[in-house]
């Protein structure tokens, strides 16, 4: 369970639970079929000591707030809270004393709020999805900071998502003229050496900073793309034959910093040196025999 305050909402697990209900309310799904949903698919959280409070409490929150809190879960969350079992959980994680008193006010708040009816149910708001701006395969230049053409190669794309991603690999394409399929061709992803910590050390609550090669591939959304008021061109498009795996991936590349990396690029080297690893287009573009 992961907490930062003494709210009702102030924790992970009911952090999560609120969003997973809401996301659920706004596309038309009733505040039965989402509860009924939520608690098949969250057994391990409701038989979890330390979680099942803040699951129950989110539910009944979310009821509450749509104007349909189920009377045997109000007194389920009733008895929790004038039991008391809760800041015994909390004294067994070890909270401060003011922590644990702060929490029981919380909850006592928790409940009398529970006990007012709400005037108006939460409005239902639809939520907007987006097709990403190019499609997987698709060849687009701009003009970066130091005037030259820079190039970026898209790897993948994603229809009627809450963000419309492509994921990208910035090339190491920098010409005065405009550049063409052929260029694209040839290109190398960009890879730059930069600070990075090792996800390992990470794990084991230590942080280790190394200098790694990079390759400039990263997200871009279509949701940021209207902010950014940046010209791009797509010139062309190469089918790719080898699936780029996301995998882990999350690094995100704003698309106005697409415009800035590359002319940094001796800044950068004089600083970390040049990098070893090389990457070409072609390893998504060319056919290759198994």
């Amino acid at each position: 369970m992961g907490t930062w305050g003494t709210g009702i909402k102030s924790n992970d697990t009911s952090g999560d639970i609120y969003d997973d209900f809401f996301k659920l309310y706004n596309e038309g799904k009733t505040v039965k079929e989402i509860s009924e949903k939520l608690i098949t698919e969250n057994k391990e959280l409701i038989e979890d000591k330390y979680d099942s409070n803040n699951f129950w409490f989110a539910l009944a929150l979310c009821q509450w707030e749509s104007k349909e809190l189920e009377t045997s879960l109000f007194e389920k969350v009733k008895k929790i809270i004038e039991s008391k079992t809760d800041l015994v959980i909390w004294k067994e994680l070890d909270a401060t004393d003011a922590d644990i008193k702060e929490r029981e006010i919380e909850l006592n708040k928790f409940l009398t709020k529970l006990q007012t009816e709400k005037k108006v149910a939460k409005k239902i708001v639809k939520t907007k999805y987006y097709n990403s701006i190019f499609i997987k395969g698709d060849c687009f230049i701009f003009k970066m900071i130091d005037g030259n053409y820079g190039g970026a190669f898209v790897l993948t794309d994603e229809q009627n998502t809450e963000v419309g991603t492509n994921f990208i690999a910035l090339t190491d394409i920098s010409k005065i003229e405009k550049p063409t399929l052929d260029d694209f061709k040839e290109a190398n992803v960009y890879v730059r050496r930069e600070t990075d910590v090792n996800h390992l050390f990470a794990k084991f609550g230590k942080i280790k900073i190394e200098i790694n090669d990079i390759p400039q591939i990263g997200m871009v959304n279509a949701i940021d793309f209207k902010k950014e008021k940046i010209e791009f061109e797509k010139i062309g498009n190469l089918k790719l034959y080898k699936q780029y795996k996301i995998g882990n991936s999350y690094r995100g590349i704003p698309w106005n910093q697409l415009l800035q990396i590359l002319p940094n690029k001796e800044n950068d080297e004089k600083e970390y040196g040049k990098p070893k690893t090389k990457i070409k287009i072609s390893k998504w573009t060319k056919w290759h025999w198994l």
